[in-house]
Formats: structure tokens, C-alpha cells, sequence
């Protein structure tokens, strides 16, 4: 032995082998959860952040009807489990994804909607069922089994163990053998050779999401009578589950299934068990050791997690699950396009008001409506962060909580240990981020998509859990004193001295984002994003840029964390939690993840809502149920609204001005060189020629601004001083002449 420990109780090895027993029925539930989000990737593509959430509801509706309006247990299940469960699954295929897939959503837009989900379903369930801990109803009674040797085992335990056993046996054969298997991988690999195939790629897709549901349905309802039914605790075992789904690579189901009763449920229970007190060379340990041993033990899935993910090799996306550009990455490339054209006077105005109203924003505003201005300037920088690696660059990052953390945690320890300045320590804490950043990003050399923010989420886990939380490191929930800052004698500590504090570090770090998108550096990043084998093929050296994006965004988002900190004068754990991590994303890519200006409207949007309402949580319901319809928004986003209104605005003013001009100079009565157009030399008509062509009644055929002209016959009139419409024409285009003659025939 290497270790010596002691038990919490004594008997043996039959104590061992009932802990073992324990574990086993314990990790069987584990494994069931494991295999619905196993399930679910492998047959839609989507990895369903929502597993936990759909768990839980389907739990509380089967509290609702036995124990709420008295229907027979069995009854009740029935409902509960094949009505409830697969009825959420067809309902968000329906409503939610279909959308996302004809509009060729990426795995970006995919992640959000079930983030979405999962606040919707979360924010239902406290304002339906609250808070309160319930008692839900067993499916099984409870009565011991004895083994013999003085072991035992209960009915509900033996039966949840036969039940997975089950169940794996027939997924494994419904994805091996059947036609519907098939079927169902045939639409996740490639949904549209599968419906030439003349395989009902929306029937199947929803038959998949109904098993996916249904499977978590059955998990919340197994986990409910063991560990209490409340909304946000349930959730959060379910999602300690993605640690064996990434064990079983997201595509095999028995390998989760073993995953989760050996991981999750025999060693975690041996581990429960164990008190580590002795090396046998070493002597006692040191109180430190012993503490960070009894940390992992309800962390083990944390852990897990990340070794798994560092560790495993082959971890790749299932078919088309990040095929296509996604809608986030075409609109980052219609901003690019647009920031290359000269700025407009309109762009310069607009940013000159915003800019005057952030200076005199504090003046006229009482203390708790400044605290609300202060929490939007820090988290304009933080969001700047997930604009710089998730817009720039396109990779997922879903533990942006856990570098501003660590930049406000180092800055809050320097200060208070070293007493250091305010400004120093900040840049410290924003240094000890950008190294995390180079640890994050150092995954990033191997993975892309879904698993790169999985090992995001899994390193603010393991910050949150093992340094914020920590009474060795952070001093537990109560967390450090975080001083403002004072220059050369200038204090910072009023709040309006603050705010403006504040606003300096928002302008440093926008222009220090702006100049990573600016010049060759944002072109290298552009390529990146768009492909990385054309980057790599053109000498683009990815492991360097990579890591420079991750350390750069972890050195912004640690600068972000220390102005949360300082607004609120103390460092907490919980204002940089994981869940806020992925709150942060989602805000950020409903808003706009293309551009900075998206930070800022999520960031202003976000704390605003809760303030004008008067009600905690109301901006996460919002952005949530945003989230849900993404894929029914232009450009997947708020700032694709935003573009398309001014793009309508903007088009016929532009076309008006260039016609004017046109009129002007006499160019209308030249003849339009058509052949040209039509030989496909990619000669953009003039300016001239295309607004009077749009405006009697043409058309262009193309995009991305390099389109030919189709004019028509009224433009050709126009173009060559003649009437747009000859005597009795029809006042409509494309309706017939007296004679018979079309005159908006478009096929020309």
C-alpha cells in the first residue's frame, strides 16, 4: 500500500463490499444520465447543456401529479415518463432546432439554444414549483435483499441496476441493428444526403430527441427520491454526468455506462469513505494535503473531466455536427467586410453621442442606479474577451467566469498581503489570467468546437471549486476585501471617481480588441477562424496565434474581473461561479459575438433589464428565451437586427445619391455594356448603373458585393433616356403588354 487510511466506521471487508454495493446502484443512475447526453450528441449533433434541466422538470411533473393533484403513482409515471419527457424533446426539436438546421447553424448557435433551455426550464421551474425541497415520490419501494455475508442491497437499488443494464443492451442494439438506427445516424452525419436518400430527416430528428428527453426524464426521476427534489441541485448532479459522456467520447454508450457506475459511483463512494492521514515514508500529513484530499472528493467529476479531456486523444465531432460555417461565423465576415469600407459620417456620429453619454452617464444618477452603470462598464470588458476568442477566432469558451476570477482573486490577494497599489496589483492578477489563458490554450493546439469549451468550462470549474471556494486559498464563501484605486493622490474609492476609473480601462481594452482585428494580425485571425487547414497551408503558424488570442482574452477578461471586484469592494466566489460562465456566452452571442459593439448593447442589456424591472433573474429569463428562437433572427443575433435595419435604411439613399449623380454628370444616357456582364469577367457595374437599374425595377443576382447586374427592360429605358414604361404598359412589372409582350421578364 502507498497510502494508509482510515474509515469512517469500522466491520471489515463487508463494509467495503456494501460501500461497494452502494456505489454501484448509485453510479448506475450516474450512468444513466451519462448515456442521455451520450445519446442525444450521437443522435442530433447537439450536445444538450438543457439534460439536466429537461431531468428535473420531469421530475417535479411527477411530484405535481401524485403528490399535488393525487393521481395513482403508476399512472402518473406513465404520464410523467413516455408523455412529459419525450413530449419536451419533440416540442424543442420542433420549435427550436429545426430552425438552427435549415439556416445552417454551427455548434456555437447549437450550445447557446440549449443554454437557453436550461435557464428557461430553470426560471420555470422557481416560479412554478419555487425553491422549497421536496420529497418525490419512489418508484420502487425500498426493502433490503439479503446476499448473504452479511451484505445487503435494496429492492430500488437492484432494480435501478437491472434497469440500466437493460436499457444500454437495447440502445445498443436499436444504433447497431435496426433501420432506425441507421436512420438516425444517417441524419446526424449528413442531413441532406440522408433526406435525398429519402430517409424523413425531421421525423427521425425528432424521434431522437424524444429517446434523448425521455432517458433524462427517467434519470431525474430515479434521482429525486435520493437526493431531494429542488430545481437547481438536481440540475447540477445531472450535469456532473459530462465527465463520463467525454470518458465515453460522446458516441459510445457502453463505455459511459461503465464509466459512470466505476468513476462516478464505486470510486466516488470509496472515496466518501476514506480519510487520508499517513504516508508510510512521510509520517502524518500536512493539514493542507489532507484538506485539498476531502476538496476532490465532491469535486471527483470536475477532475475527471479534465484529465479526460487532456488525456483522450481521439475526441472528435460527430458528423455534421460543425459542419458549415454557422451563423455567427457569417456574420463576423459580413462585420469584417464592413469594417474595411471607409467609416461613414453617420458611424462617427453615433460613436461620438455614445461616447459623450458614457462621460456625463454618472452625473444625474443616484447611488444604486451608478452601482447598475459601474457593473456595465466591468462587464463590457469581460464580454470584450469572449468577442476576441469566440468572434474573432470562432472557438467556444465557456469558463470566461473563471479568468476574471483569477485576475480579481491575485489582485485582491497582492493588494491585501503586499500592499501593493490598486493599479499593480490589478496588472498582476490580469498577468496571473493570462498565463490560465496559455493553460487553456494549450487544449486549444488539439481541439476545436465542443470539446475546446468543454476544457474551458472544466478550468472554471476546477478555479471555482478549488480556488475561489477554498478557505485555505480564498477564504471560503466570504471572500477578500477588493480596494479601489488611487493615482499619484488621486483617489478612486467615490463611486463617480470609480465609474470613470472604470470607463478609462473599458477605452484601453476596446482599442487593444479593436487593434487584434485590425492590419495582417486580424486577417491571420480571420483565416483561423474560417479554416485552419487553408491557414496552416499557407504558413500560418496556428500554435502561436492560438495561444496569443488565449492569453490576450484571459489578460482582458482578468482586467473585466478586478473592476467587478472593486465595484463591489469585496471578492466573492460566487459572482464568478460556472454558471455565470455560461450566462456570459450566452448574453454575448444573442447580442453579438461578431463585434464589440455587441459587448457592449449585451452588457448594457443585461444589467439593465434587472434594474428596470425590479426583478432578480429577469435578464437571464430574456436572454434566454432569445436564445431559444435564435435561428428565427437575422444574423442569429440582436446585432444582426440591428444591421438589417440598417441596411434598409442605408440602400436607398445610397442608390438615390448615386442616381442623382448619375443624372447629373449625363451618365444615364449612355447604353448599358451588358455583354461584358454576361461574358463573367466580374465587372461590378458603376455605381450609376446600378442604382437606375434598382430603381426602374432591376435586380442584382449574387452576394458578398460581387454580384452582375440583371437589368430589365425598364432599367435598359432608363439607362438610355427613354419613358420606364411604354404607352399602355400595365402599371405592374411583369404583367403583360396589350400585345402580349412581358415586360419584366426577368430570364434575360
Amino acid at each position: 500500500m502507498i497510502l494508509a487510511a482510515v474509515s469512517q466506521a469500522s466491520g471489515g471487508v463487508t463494509f467495503w463490499l456494501q460501500v461497494v454495493l452502494a456505489g454501484i446502484a448509485t453510479g448506475c443512475i450516474y450512468s444513466l444520465a451519462g448515456m442521455g447526453v451520450v445519446l442525444t450528441y450521437k443522435a442530433t449533433g447537439v450536445f444538450n447543456f438543457a439534460h439536466g434541466a429537461v431531468a428535473m422538470i420531469v421530475a417535479y411533473s411527477l411530484w405535481q401529479l401524485a403528490s399535488g393533484w393525487h393521481v395513482p403513482l403508476i399512472p402518473a409515471a406513465v404520464i410523467a415518463l413516455l408523455v412529459v419527457g419525450p413530449g419536451i424533446g419533440l416540442l424543442l426539436e420542433r420549435v427550436v432546432f429545426r430552425p438552427l438546421e435549415r439556416r445552417g447553424a454551427g455548434q456555437t448557435e447549437k450550445l447557446v439554444a440549449t443554454l437557453g433551455i436550461f435557464l428557461g426550464l430553470l426560471g420555470l421551474a422557481y416560479a412554478v414549483w419555487t425553491g422549497t425541497v421536496r420529497q418525490a415520490p419512489a418508484l420502487v419501494s425500498s426493502k433490503s435483499i439479503d446476499l448473504g455475508g452479511g451484505l445487503y442491497i435494496g429492492t430500488d437499488q437492484l432494480t435501478v441496476v437491472l434497469l440500466v443494464g437493460v436499457i444500454s443492451a437495447a440502445l445498443w442494439l436499436l444504433f447497431r441493428f435496426t433501420r432506425i438506427g441507421m436512420e438516425i445516424r444517417a441524419v446526424v452525419d449528413r442531413r441532406e444526403l440522408a433526406e435525398l436518400s429519402s430517409i424523413p430527416a425531421n421525423r427521425v430528428a425528432g424521434l431522437s430527441w424524444a429517446l434523448g428527453c425521455g432517458l433524462a426524464g427517467l434519470t431525474g426521476v430515479l434521482l429525486a427520491p435520493q437526493f431531494g427534489l429542488d430545481p437547481f441541485h438536481l440540475t447540477l448532479l445531472v450535469i456532473e454526468t459530462f465527465s463520463i459522456a467525454v470518458v465515453a467520447r460522446l458516441v459510445s454508450l457502453p463505455v459511459a455506462a461503465g464509466a459512470g457506475v466505476l468513476l462516478l459511483g464505486v470510486l466516488n463512494s470509496l472515496l466518501t469513505e476514506y480519510h487520508l492521514v499517513v504516508l508510510p515514508v512521510f509520517g502524518k500529513l500536512p493539514s493542507g494535503i489532507t484538506t485539498g484530499f476531502d476538496q476532490l472528493k465532491p469535486n471527483l467529476s470536475v477532475v475527471i473531466l479534465f484529465v479526460a479531456l487532456l488525456v483522450l486523444r481521439k475526441l472528435d465531432e460527430v458528423g455534421g455536427a460543425s459542419s458549415g460555417p454557422g451563423l455567427l461565423l457569417q456574420q463576423a465576415g459580413r462585420l469584417r467586410r464592413s469594417a474595411r469600407a471607409s467609416v461613414s459620417t453617420p458611424r462617427v456620429a453615433l460613436l461620438a453621442v455614445a461616447a459623450a453619454i458614457a462621460i456625463v452617464a454618472p452625473l444625474p444618477l443616484d447611488t444604486i442606479r451608478l452601482g447598475d452603470a459601474q457593473e456595465v462598464l466591468a462587464l463590457v470588458v469581460v464580454f470584450t474577451s469572449i468577442v476576441c476568442i469566440t468572434g474573432f477566432c470562432g472557438y467556444i469558451t465557456l469558463g470566461q467566469a473563471g479568468f476574471a476570477g483569477i485576475g480579481a482573486y491575485v489582485a485582491a490577494r497582492v493588494a491585501n498581503a503586499l500592499g501593493l497599489p490598486v493599479i499593480v496589483a490589478m496588472l498582476i492578477g490580469a498577468l496571473a489570467a493570462l498565463v490560465l489563458g496559455l493553460v487553456a490554450g494549450y487544449p486549444a493546439l488539439k481541439r476545436r468546437g465542443l470539446f475546446l469549451g468543454l476544457t474551458t468550462l472544466a478550468i472554471g470549474l476546477l478555479a471555482y471549486q478549488f480556488v475561489f471556494s477554498s478557505n485555505v486559498f480564498a477564504g471560503g464563501s466570504g471572500g477578500l476585501t477588493a480596494h479601489r484605486a488611487s493615482v499619484f493622490g488621486l483617489s478612486f474609492a467615490g463611486d463617480r471617481a470609480f465609474y470613470w476609473f472604470e470607463l478609462f480601462w473599458v477605452v484601453l481594452m476596446l482599442v487593444l480588441a479593436r487593434n487584434l482585428r485590425s492590419g495582417r494580425l486580424g486577417r491571420i485571425l480571420a483565416a483561423m477562424r474560417d479554416s485552419e487547414t487553408a491557414a496552416r497551408s499557407v504558413g500560418i503558424d496556428l500554435r502561436r496565434y492560438k495561444l496569443f488570442i488565449f492569453a490576450v482574452s484571459a489578460f482582458i477578461a482578468g482586467i473585466g474581473g478586478t473592476l467587478l471586484a472593486q465595484q463591489t469592494q469585496v471578492f466573492t466566489p460566487f459572482a464568478f461561479d460556472p454558471f455565470t460562465s455560461l450566462t456570459w456566452f450566452l448574453v454575448v452571442v444573442v447580442a453579438g459575438a461578431g463585434s464589440l459593439a455587441g459587448a457592449a448593447v449585451g452588457a448594457v442589456l443585461f444589467v439593465m433589464l434587472n434594474t428596470f424591472v425590479h426583478q432578480a433573474g429577469f435578464s437571464d429569463l430574456i436572454f434566454a428565451i432569445l436564445a431559444l428562437f435564435i435561428g428565427y433572427l437575422p444574423g442569429g443575433s440582436l446585432a444582426g437586427i440591428v444591421m438589417q435595419l440598417s441596411a434598409r435604411v442605408r440602400e436607398p439613399r445610397r442608390l438615390m445619391k448615386a442616381f442623382a449623380e448619375a443624372a447629373a454628370s449625363g451618365a444615364l444616357t449612355a447604353p448599358p455594356a451588358r455583354s461584358a456582364s454576361r461574358a463573367g469577367n466580374g465587372t461590378r457595374p458603376s455605381p450609376a448603373l446600378e442604382a437606375s437599374a434598382v430603381l426602374a425595377g432591376g435586380a442584382t443576382n449574387g452576394s458578398e458585393g460581387d454580384e452582375d447586374l440583371v437589368a430589365s427592360p425598364f432599367a435598359e429605358r432608363v439607362l438610355q433616356g427613354q419613358p420606364a414604361r411604354p404607352s399602355g404598359s400595365s402599371s405592374r412589372p411583369g404583367s403583360s403588354t396589350r400585345s402580349g409582350v412581358s415586360l419584366g421578364d426577368r430570364s434575360e
